[in-house]
């Protein structure tokens, strides 16, 4: 505080410099990681590309002519295009229509002649980049043909695109509303500025770490949005506990000096604590082999740290500007008191009722159906939506999502036996339910039996593009829906089906599969680490086993009701006007949920903590349940109300995204925050608690700490 000049001074350089590093992290972020590295359909998914320039295209570009695609011009325009493209050293294989000068792929072609294809394989670090340079060569007009580009390539070029765009517009709509909201949290304009400049400061520190970390692994473009939203979300929690202290401390005759030391060393071990449970639950995405929940963490744990780093050391120094005391609205405090104490008389019917409700809210996670996500992610209207719904509508026969299998080291070459193996193992797998068609070397399979090749006679070209020097490719089509349940249902029968060698399964079914083994594997142990680590904190906080023991029941209420309502919202497609419209798939998007327990985990302790805080150190000084319950909600529920306000306000800005992923984790942890203030705290805890009685306060007989029987070790 003496040094306070210094310190804004210091603070505001060490900003520009982390926005000068952090800026264009953009840029660098990519769109992927939904799968181990090392899971089977990625190793499969690896030969396809490097051995067989197979597999599923990274790229596909519908070239659409006024005429004939097949006239001179637009033939030569075609092949040229197609030689151009296989020349970028991002590009691994091209597969076009116009595949010589005399020879064309009848497939890649409507049977209007009006449109032909040019499919795309990437090389493995391009297909999460989207190049720029490549796609601007075949979006637009080319001679006689206009290119629209759809495919997982341009699907990420329309994600990087679309989140900068709602990044941009989120801050414009959060911004003003926030400061509004923090004028009258704050009751002033001057002390809402703090927490805007707490909110700055983390989210451009997290910035540049997120630019750092790119130099060493893969981040998710969806960590940025983010980073946004919980800079801003825990900066105005963290600066509202500190200058609530204050002015408590203030109004009960404290000068200036000793409020503000007073506030530090009250509510900011308060902040430390609620920062470190935060931190700690984000830290259980590491435990997970995913990039994408690894990319969330690299975001998450920094800005949380930093938001509790600036908010030390910028809020007190803000603080130390202002003399007066603030009055307080005591009406409005004490009634929340009395509400307290009307609870605790009546504990049973209001732990039950709520009990009903957050029930209620629950009942529709029974029906929960997690898959991932495909281009329907994005606004109907973006290009690689639109153009993959003009490719189903030209061409029905492509309609398909392949499942594509690599017999690893084994190839049947000039071998009559593996010959005959492999055609075996064609038809076998052509029966399986849901499969439309096998193709392989040992030519075209349908409901077991082999079938003419749309080549005609002279298949020994397309045969070949099977086999490389030691694998093998068969290629499953299997129903359009890529995560739907019978595509899901076909991966799995395609992976138990005997086979010559141990097979290797790629697609979009299989990449469902490896994703869902992931979590199942790590989900239990990181949820584990997290509640453990959380119960660890929370005793050292209130050295009380019941009421550590009472936080984590409580969030885990909360997480249930919330991802009741997330699959109301999001698989059933319930409210999809008011929230900006988006498609309803169906299913919920299995990584996106994931993040977002985690997440909400960690910011409904926030107000655990804060509550916890004023009930212990109320009991420290009476000795009576009720009257600190009372107490304790009487100082902190206008806190996380008015919190719980402002943070919606950030997160529900994320509502109008046109990523259904952002979308979804905005809306999801808003209402976790309100459920969590509006039912959770101020009705649910202080009913359990007055049913707990003298249990709340047990504890095993500890070493004395400062001469203190229970609660936390220092006063609240």
């Amino acid at each position: 505080m003496r040094y306070r000049r210094a310190v804004l001074a210091l603070g505001l350089s060490a900003v520009a410099a982390a926005a000068w590093a952090g800026a264009g992290v953009s840029s660098h972020l990519q769109s992927g990681g939904w799968a181990p590295p090392t899971a089977p359909s990625q190793r499969a998914d690896a030969l396809l590309s490097s051995h067989f320039h197979g597999g599923t295209p990274d790229l596909v570009v519908l070239a659409r002519a006024s005429g004939s695609v097949d006239d001179p011009a637009a033939r030569g325009t075609g092949a040229h295009l197609a030689e151009r493209v296989r020349a970028d050293p991002a590009v691994s294989g091209v597969d076009s229509y116009w595949a010589g000068p005399s020879a064309a792929d009848p497939a890649l072609r409507t049977k209007d002649g009006h449109g032909a294809l040019l499919l795309v394989r990437l090389t493995g670090e391009a297909r999460h980049t989207a190049p720029q340079g490549l796609l601007s060569a075949v979006t637009g007009r080319q001679g006689p043909l206009h290119l629209t580009p759809s495919g997982p390539a341009a699907l990420t070029r329309d994600l990087q695109r679309r989140s900068q765009h709602d990044l941009q517009t989120s801050e414009l709509i959060a911004l003003p509303i926030t400061l509004l909201l923090l004028v009258w949290a704050f009751g002033g304009v001057l002390a809402a500025w703090l927490p805007l400049a707490v909110g700055v400061a983390a989210i451009a520190g997290t910035l540049a770490v997120l630019r750092a970390v790119c130099c060493f692994t893969e981040v998710s473009v969806y960590a940025l949005n983010w980073t946004t939203a919980a800079g801003l979300a825990l900066a105005v929690d963290y600066s509202l506990f500190l200058v609530a202290r204050y002015r408590e401390e203030r109004r009960a005759g404290a000068d200036h000096m000793a409020a503000v030391e007073r506030s530090m060393s009250v509510a900011g071990r308060t902040v430390v604590v609620s920062a470190g449970i935060v931190m700690l639950s984000l830290t259980g995405l590491l435990l997970f082999p995913l990039p994408f929940l690894r990319s969330m963490a690299y975001a998450g744990i920094p800005v949380v740290a930093l938001a509790a780093i600036a908010a030390l050391v910028l809020v007190p120094a803000g603080l130390s500007h202002r003399r007066r005391p603030v009055p307080e609205d005591e009406h409005r405090a004490d009634r929340w008191g009395r509400l307290a104490l009307a609870v605790m008389r009546h504990r049973v019917p209001v732990a039950l009722a709520t009990a009903l409700v957050l029930g209620a809210f629950a009942l529709p996670f029974r029906h929960a159906e997690f898959a991932l996500s495909d281009e329907r992610v994005l606004p109907h209207d973006a290009p690689a939506v639109t153009t993959v719904r003009e490719l189903r509508t030209l061409f029905p026969d492509l309609d398909h999502t392949e499942v594509d299998v690599v017999l690893p080291r084994w190839n049947p070459a000039g071998d009559a036996d593996r010959l005959t193996a492999l055609d075996a193992y064609a038809r076998r797998l052509s029966t399986l339910p849901g499969a439309a068609s096998v193709r392989t070397a040992t030519g075209d399979y349908v409901h077991g039996s082999r079938v003419p090749a749309p080549c005609g006679s002279d298949c020994a070209a397309p045969a070949r593009r099977f086999l490389s020097a030691h694998d093998t490719w068969l290629a499953v089509h299997g129903p359009s829906e890529p995560f739907g349940t019978d595509t899901v249902r076909l991966a799995r029968a395609v992976r138990a089906s005997p086979a010559p060698v141990p097979p290797l399964v790629t697609g979009a079914p299989a990449l469902l599969l490896d994703v869902r083994q992931a979590v199942a594997d790590r989900l239990p142990w990181a949820v584990a680490i997290v509640i453990a680590a959380t119960l660890a904190l929370l005793l050292v906080f209130t050295r009380g086993i019941f009421l550590a023991a009472k936080a984590v029941v409580m969030n885990a209420l909360s997480m249930t009701a919330t991802f009741g309502v997330m699959v109301w919202i999001f698989q059933d497609g319930h409210l999809r006007h008011l929230l900006g419209g988006f498609t309803a798939t169906g299913t919920v998007d299995l990584l996106t949920a994931i993040t977002v327990f985690f997440l909400a985990f960690g910011l409904s302790m926030d107000y655990e903590v804060l509550l916890l805080a004023r009930v212990v150190e109320a009991h420290d000084r009476t000795g009576d349940t009720r009257s600190a319950v009372a107490s304790g909600l009487q100082g902190a529920a206008p806190l996380f109300t008015a919190s719980a306000a402002v943070v919606s306000a950030v997160l529900l800005s994320l509502a109008g995204s046109g990523i259904t992923t952002i979308k979804l984790i905005g809306v999801t942890v808003a209402v976790s925050v309100a459920v969590d203030a509006l039912i959770i705290r101020p009705l649910l805890v202080p009913a359990v608690m007055a049913l707990a009685g003298p249990a709340n306060w047990w504890t095993p007989r500890l070493p004395r700490t400062g001469g203190r029987r229970n609660g936390p070790q220092a006063p609240l």
